[in-house]
């Protein structure tokens, strides 16, 4: 049986062919595509296929596995600490990986199913759209304070009628540089509000999902980023596995007498991770009703201040967001 490694890339990927003794069978650069795939690995008999994780990689599997070959996904970050090597190339990443293929030297990750990865993508759209109206908000503004305009504070809703008005009052010639830009911000604003009710109304039969938003702070885009990054709760032993996987422990070096415990690892989804933060902020300042988790929350903030109680409130709801999953249940309001 043969090994095959692959160096993914976003134009051209490096392939090595390696057999069971470790020899190399064949090296070749092919284009990224299906018809690539299909002319380099079509006929040949099934092997064990590594890829490192990528923004490809769920793609390349699901052509490798049509082509008839097993295909794994592998942690890149691991893959560094097993392979030590101060040149780093294509075709020696792809080498590296076919012996990975070969010797079982890797950590796989877990493949996201269709629906996750869908729902993933509503969720990154939006993301990318929010994103995108705070750009515009920040290039505004900043070119307001070259002409000495200060906006403060602005809701949402009132912040294209208030650059207007300030526009038209102090500086009119200004009117049709920032035109555009206020069309591009409230564009991107009421596409990113129509994404956010089309995820709402995919989640709303979702009986997970309606779980998952029984927890105070937690709304539909939490759960569904929930849904979508955990996707399968049973590949964790422990639901206290959760919060380190979202890169919500500390970071910790630890060397004879030293032990040092640091910010948290942001590891992880970083979406989710932002989402789980907001979570519990609105718990801590919105949520009127009293619940034993606020007020653990809030005897954090007193010892820790605000930006770590968040945080220990943050990676509190992962863990029960997961339990939740795992047992069925909605969140118990009176349990302590």
């Amino acid at each position: 049986m043969n090994y095959c490694g692959i160096g993914l890339a976003s134009k051209a990927s490096a392939i090595c062919l390696m057999d069971g003794a470790g020899g190399i069978v064949r090296e070749e650069e092919i284009p990224t595509d299906a018809d690539g795939f299909r002319i380099c690995l079509g006929g040949e008999e099934a092997m064990k296929c590594v890829v490192e994780a990528s923004p490809l990689a769920e793609w390349a599997v699901q052509v490798l596995e049509r082509l008839g070959h097993e295909a794994v996904i592998i942690d890149a970050r691991r893959a560094k600490a097993v392979v030590c090597t101060k040149k780093k190339t294509d075709r020696v990443n792809a080498r590296d990986l076919a012996n990975m293929a070969r010797t079982g030297w890797y950590t796989a990750v877990h493949r996201k199913s269709g629906a996750a990865r869908e729902l993933r993508t509503w969720l990154a759209a939006r993301a990318g759209l929010v994103e995108t109206a705070n750009a515009l908000n920040a290039r505004i503004r900043g070119l307001l304070r070259a002409h000495g305009i200060k906006l403060g504070k602005v809701a949402e809703r009132e912040f294209e009628m208030k650059v207007q008005a300030v526009v038209e009052a102090r500086e009119p010639a200004l009117a049709g540089a920032l035109t555009p830009l206020l069309n591009l911000w409230r564009q991107s604003i009421d596409a990113a509000e129509v994404l956010r009710k089309e995820i709402k109304v995919r989640i709303r039969q979702d009986s997970v999902c309606r779980r998952l938003m029984s927890v105070p702070g937690v709304g539909p885009l939490t759960a569904a980023a929930y849904l979508a990054t955990i996707d399968d709760p049973e590949r964790f032993q422990r639901s206290d596995q959760v919060g380190a996987y979202l890169g919500l422990v500390p970071s910790v070096y630890q060397s004879g007498d030293i032990d040092y415990r640091g910010r948290i690892t942001k590891e992880g989804d970083g979406l989710l991770r932002w989402l789980l933060v907001e979570a519990a902020h609105n718990l801590l300042s919105h949520t009127q009703r009293d619940c034993a988790l606020k007020r653990w929350g809030e005897r954090l903030e007193a010892q820790k201040g605000v930006g770590k109680a968040r945080v220990a409130v943050a990676r509190k709801l992962a863990v029960i967001l997961h339990r939740l999953w795992i047992t069925g249940e909605t969140f118990d309001w009176q349990r302590v």
